[in-house]
């Protein structure tokens, strides 16, 4: 039990983590499953190939973590360090065992009311905290809203989250998942903290964000 694991494919070895199973796959890169060979801590970590990354978007990343390294909340993932080789960037945040509110809605089926309740309340009390520090998620949606094995739901991917300290994201760029985008965002007028609140509304409300024949609909009502 003493030999260390060989470092080719998921059994990769970092300095203190030996990675394990797949947890998932996004744009750049996946999420592992990982285990502290120290302490015997499980961790998940975001593997990022940096050769699949424009070197406009290196920044953005690094943002992420400078972002994610402020904050301390019980409704927001944990982020516990970074490595950096020259082929792969790896990000290792709390584990949370649960996995994702749209993963736990696939495999059980439609929440009932008090649960749902239970969930808004969590993610509520953790956009309260964000937006007290200045930052806007802009991307709240079932896939970013981890739980862990006692329920306690966790904010999780910040990758296109803004830092602000006076209100309204004034750029030309539209972020984050479409159906869940409020209409500032679609309209590109600029991000609040109100749009981080929308989206939740959009997420767990089972009425379309929009009727029918909005010029939205398109975007908001196909789910």
């Amino acid at each position: 039990m003493s030999s260390k694991p060989s470092s080719s494919g998921s059994n990769k070895l970092l300095n203190a983590y030996q990675l394990g199973d797949s947890l998932g796959k996004g744009a750049f890169g996946q999420v592992y499953r990982a285990l502290n060979w120290a302490t015997g801590e499980t961790v998940a970590i975001k593997e990022i190939q940096l050769s699949n990354i424009p070197k406009s978007e290196i920044g953005q990343i690094m943002s992420e973590i400078d972002l994610l390294k402020n904050l301390n909340h019980p409704n927001i993932v944990k982020y516990k360090g970074f490595e950096k080789t020259p082929d792969y960037l790896y990000i290792i945040l709390e584990f949370c065992e649960n996995g994702s509110l749209h993963n736990i809605c696939k495999k059980f089926g439609k929440f009932p009311e008090t649960l749902v309740g239970v969930y808004i309340a969590q993610v509520l009390e953790g956009l309260v905290y964000l937006h007290d520090q200045g930052v806007i998620h802009r991307d709240i949606k079932g896939a970013n809203i981890l739980t862990n094995k006692d329920g306690c739901v966790k904010l999780a991917d910040f990758g296109v989250a803004s830092s602000t300290a006076a209100g309204a994201v004034r750029d030309d760029a539209v972020v984050g998942s479409p159906y869940w985008m409020a209409p500032e965002v679609i309209e590109q007028s600029g991000a609040t903290t109100a749009s981080d609140i929308w989206s939740v509304h959009s997420k767990f409300d089972p009425q379309p964000a929009f009727p029918t024949h909005s010029a939205y609909s398109g975007v908001s009502v196909v789910q």
